[in-house]
């Protein structure tokens, strides 16, 4: 079997990035040839891990500011190559796109895979919805509220974003060494976030949060992205510098789980964020904003709260947030979200059950 796996965003950190090279890696270890399509010249460091892995990396770019030219080379590569199956991942008919290519290419299985819940081009999104339906039969969606958000009526499959739950088990060695290395002390209350720096994720939030709770409170923002230098000058302008640690894109994402106390995500929308399944495995207590579907309460370790700074703090004051008993909330995290699907050796062999179905 012949599966390309397209990324309508850019291949790097993001959590549309995580599900594609996590599900391309198992499927692999089950021998499929695996191909990953990205729109952006990706870091060699990361395609160079995949090629060992054996999975293939095939750069097409200008999807965004030459659509045209985007759609006329992968069709020509689609014709070439005769997949047997392409799996689109997006958020919106945008998909539309490649999902007509591989039409016209003659390939048999086009799956479309939500993994959100709005788009920021609502015009776009409804002037390609009838191309969308004419090229899409296979629907996938990482929970129910990504599904009914772009196929409307239409039946799709719910795979939720799964990962190597055991990766993230709580390690009180780890969390001591960790908060040692970026200097919390014991005293400490430390809030974690994990996300692109960018307008869905909402960091400039945090920051305005963070100014107004005492100065025991401390803030770790992992990641990267376009809104990272207007945040960095807020944490500025706001005299806070010596609380915020922004680490940029790491690969050891789970030592720093282990060191936070809560983990906060205030994203404006979201489908199936993988750091809430990370976070809920090492065991975090988790607020969230309100705009997120209820689903991702898997393991009940979850506050919904309005994106009201007054509130947010009233929440995190609450004597509920506590190391004790992290470990035991980590493995009861690990058990609940593996029973949900959010395994991810079960999630790819019900993945390869949808491939292999003769028609969708």
């Amino acid at each position: 079997m012949k599966v390309l796996l397209i990324n309508t965003v850019n291949l790097e950190a993001n959590g549309i990035s995580t599900f594609i090279i996590n599900t391309a890696n198992q499927l692999v270890k089950n021998n499929i040839n695996v191909t990953i399509l990205a729109p952006n010249k990706v870091d060699d460091k990361l395609v160079d891990d995949l090629k060992r892995k054996g999975v293939h990396v095939k750069e097409i770019l200008e999807r965004n500011s030459n659509p045209i030219k985007y759609f006329k080379c992968l069709k020509r590569y689609l014709s070439l190559k005769k997949f047997d199956i392409v799996h689109v991942n997006g958020n919106s008919t945008t998909m539309a796109i490649e999902l007509f290519a591989a039409k016209l290419a003659g390939i048999k299985k086009r799956i479309a895979h939500s993994h959100n819940t709005t788009t920021q081009h609502p015009i776009i999104n409804r002037t390609l919805r009838p191309l969308f339906e004419l090229s899409v039969n296979g629907r996938l969606a990482c929970n129910r509220a990504a599904g009914k958000w772009l196929f409307k009526k239409n039946k799709f499959t719910v795979i939720p974003n799964g990962i190597d739950l055991f990766k993230y088990k709580f390690n009180e060695k780890t969390r001591k060494d960790y908060r040692k290395k970026i200097h919390i002390k014991d005293n400490e209350i430390l809030l974690g976030h994990v996300g692109e720096f960018n307008y869905q994720k909402n960091q400039i939030f945090l920051i305005e949060l963070l100014k107004k709770l005492p100065s025991t409170y401390k803030l770790v923002l992992i990641g990267q992205g376009e809104k990272i230098h207007d945040i960095k000058n807020r944490v500025k302008i706001l005299n806070i510098k010596d609380r915020v640690i922004f680490t940029g894109v790491i690969n050891n994402v789970p030592d720093y789980l282990n060191a936070m106390d809560i983990f906060v995500l205030p994203s404006h929308f979201e489908g199936q964020p993988f750091v809430l399944v990370e976070a809920a495995a090492a065991g975090l207590n988790c607020i969230i904003s309100n705009s997120i579907s209820k689903e991702v309460n898997v393991s009940n370790n979850v506050t919904f709260c309005t994106l009201n700074v007054k509130k947010w703090i009233r929440e995190l004051r609450e004597n509920k947030w506590t190391i004790q008993n992290r470990k035991s909330r980590s493995e009861t995290a690990i058990n609940e979200l593996s029973k949900c699907g959010y395994n991810i050796q079960d999630n790819t062999n019900k993945l390869i059950k949808y491939y292999d179905q003769h028609e969708f």
